[in-house]
């Protein structure tokens, strides 16, 4: 009996450690169940944080999509219009020179029969009387030929025959060195310099219409070469003129071939239109040569100061007449 009962008790203890045991293997499992539901669902939570930050991220790119679509179409409207100005000012750009080229055309077909019915086919020749030295000498101006300059020659003509360049005395009064630049105003008749001529050449050829040339007319088979007379001034030229004292072609005919080579593509600034016109060249010295060699190796009154000029007597100016 002694026996069978320590037998028993010895059971019932394996089986109550048994039970122990399997009750703590069966925690310790719920435990790790737990621990790996909580990170199971730990790790949903962040998916669908995940999710959210996505579908925000999702919905701001197409809202930038569409913004940039908005914004290319605004600017595809843009460009649009842009080239479509462009285009309109191309247009009216070409009618202007259209316009320009007719007018021009219109003019000079009017100066053509004007000089043809008041002073002939030519050659146009005129006599310049100069004061030089206490001694006159003449110096002859032959105009170029009317069919290649005539708005020009009319205007030169219509000064003369008006009586501009006999008012007075008018005087040669630049010399830069490459032109002899006359001019129209009385300097020395005038009631500033103790003269009596009342009025102004500069201001009666204005009212008459007769102070500048219309538009810059050049014809390239009449080159500002050595001796050729051209209308000084921007942005019309006139009344004054020049003596070309050397080949001033590139300096005062057309520019675009000279600046084409000077600049090529390395400036693309819009050059001012009135500085890439040419002078208009309209006649040439015959005779008189070593006349205008000897001004040109002298004094005018542009090269005196100021007090000198309101000094100056009458045998020291290069002056002219017709």
């Amino acid at each position: 009996p002694t026996i069978g009962t320590t037998k028993a008790l010895m059971e019932q203890v394996q089986a109550s450690i048994t039970e122990q045991q399997r009750t703590r293997q069966n925690e310790e499992v719920a435990a790790k169940h737990k621990e790996l539901i909580l990170s199971l669902e730990h790790q949903v939570h962040q998916l669908r944080l995940r999710e959210t930050a996505w579908e925000r991220t999702i919905s701001e790119l197409v809202a930038r999509k569409d913004l940039l679509e908005r914004r290319e179409n605004a600017w595809t409207r843009t460009i649009g219009e842009l080239m479509a100005d462009i285009e309109m000012r191309n247009k009216r750009e070409w009618w202007w020179e259209e316009m320009k080229s007719e007018m021009e055309g219109r003019i000079g077909g009017l100066s053509y029969h004007a000089v043809l019915e008041h002073y002939g086919p030519g050659p146009h020749r005129v006599s310049m009387i100069v004061d030089l030295d206490d001694t006159q000498h003449e110096v002859i101006i032959e105009l170029a030929p009317v069919n290649l300059m005539p708005h020009s020659v009319h205007t030169f003509l219509s000064q003369l025959s008006e009586g501009y360049w006999t008012r007075g005395t008018p005087a040669i009064v630049m010399n830069p060195g490459h032109v002899l630049q006359a001019c129209p105003h009385p300097c020395l008749e005038t009631k500033a310099m103790g003269g009596s001529y009342p009025g102004d050449p500069y201001v009666d050829m204005r009212h008459a219409g007769l102070d500048t040339v219309s538009f810059q007319e050049y014809h390239p088979a009449y080159p500002h070469e050595k001796y050729t007379i051209g209308f000084a001034g921007r942005p019309h030229s006139g009344p004054e003129f020049y003596i070309n004292l050397m080949n001033n072609t590139l300096d005062h005919g057309p520019k675009e071939a000279v600046l084409e080579k000077a600049l090529g593509d390395e400036d693309d600034e819009e050059m001012d239109d009135t500085a890439m016109e040419p002078d208009p060249c309209f006649g040439k010295i015959i005779s008189g040569f070593e006349v205008i060699d000897k001004i040109s190796e002298g004094l005018t009154r542009g090269d005196l100061p100021d007090e000198s000029k309101e000094t100056m007597d009458d045998d020291e100016d290069e002056a002219l007449s017709d």
